[in-house]
């Protein structure tokens, strides 16, 4: 377990920007029968999710979601000392979209940009990283953005995947105040032995693409894919997801001592709903102090927990000061818990592009 705590760097505002696209379930043509899917909305409590038309970027969302957030902060881009970008559905292999954003926003050329390619962990992860780098003082404002386009490497003939994931991006605006009274605490974890558990595994230089990875084969009845696809093994998965996030809360609330009675919200990974409720349960965390946006979204890996912040908890995010516990878990096998509060930030309201 690595641990770290992090003074003097606080949340101020959130914003978030979906697709317009919505795309139901229900009515997705890879069923057999309407029974079909109304079992797996069930067992996963996803209904919808939103899907990226052609031609649109998880940056092209990014700056949808900066746009009102900085209009509501009153920031002056130049303030903006630092920009980190979570994404796994980078625009490019070279440069790092994080410089391509730098330009887009029109923030300083004195900024501090970089990509961190991480994936359902990644709103953790990157908040420890930008808030680390905030709290020496010589940074002061940070945009930490989560964006992904799921829908992009997932094959739409696999209903493996296609019902779990959807597209999103969110933003974390965190600033350096020397008077801050809480700290965020954290602790992290890996298992790269089950990196194969949800893996794209041809594109990379380790499997360049081929012409055979781009054709589609079936793998099973309901599951086609291409080699370039993103594979989900739904058991590993599971086992490593009831197993490894309460464990890493629990040795979070140890370790700093937390009174989990005093704690106003539980912000999960949205993975899925039965997932979710194994974690919740195994805490003893009253349903109504944790809040899922998986319904309307689906899984948008790194961007689910702040997309649920902005989308379920805004009137009291806005309104007074919450104790809140953060646990993102998922591709890589990677794993991260963070204790966080928030007192009346900015929540702005969520933009459909």
């Amino acid at each position: 377990m690595a641990s770290l705590t992090v003074p003097k760097v606080k949340i101020v505002g959130l914003s978030a920007c979906v697709p317009r696209r919505v795309e139901e379930n229900i009515d997705l043509p890879l069923w057999e029968s309407p029974d079909d899917a109304r079992k797996v909305i069930d067992s996963t409590g996803i209904e919808r999710r939103r899907v990226v038309e052609p031609g649109t970027t998880a940056s092209d969302l990014a700056v949808e979601a900066v746009t009102p957030l900085l209009n509501d902060l009153g920031w002056e881009k130049e303030s903006i000392d630092l920009l980190v970008y979570v994404c796994a559905s980078r625009d490019y292999i070279a440069p790092q979209t994080a410089c391509i954003l730098q330009a887009r926003l029109g923030l300083s050329a004195g900024c501090f940009a970089f990509d961190l390619p991480m994936g359902c962990a990644g709103w953790v992860q990157g908040l420890a990283s930008a808030s680390s780098l905030l709290s020496h003082g010589g940074l002061k404002r940070c945009l930490l953005i989560n964006a992904e386009t799921n829908t992009l490497n997932r094959s739409k003939k696999d209903k493996s995947v296609r019902p779990l994931f959807g597209d999103a991006a969110a933003v974390t605006a965190l600033e350096y105040d020397p008077e801050c009274d809480h700290p965020f605490e954290f602790v992290f974890g890996v298992d790269g032995t089950g990196a194969e558990a949800v893996m794209a595994k041809y594109g990379g230089t380790r499997c360049p693409t081929t012409p055979e990875a781009l054709q589609e084969k079936e793998y099973a009845p309901g599951i086609v894919r291409k080699g370039t696809d993103m594979v989900v093994n739904g058991m590993d998965v599971f086992s490593f997801a009831i197993r490894r996030p309460p464990q890493s809360l629990r040795e979070l609330i140890s370790l700093y001592d937390i009174d989990i009675e005093k704690i106003d919200w539980l912000f999960l990974h949205q993975a899925n709903r039965f997932i979710d409720e194994k974690i919740r349960r195994s805490l003893k965390i009253p349903a109504e102090k944790v809040p899922y946006s998986l319904d309307d979204f689906g899984n948008v890996s790194g961007v689910s927990i702040p997309l649920t912040m902005v989308t379920r908890c805004a009137g009291a995010l806005t309104e007074r000061e919450n104790q809140c516990l953060g646990c993102g878990f998922g591709v890589g096998l990677t794993w991260g818990s963070v204790r966080f509060w928030t007192n009346r930030i900015i929540c702005s309201p969520m933009v459909e592009y």
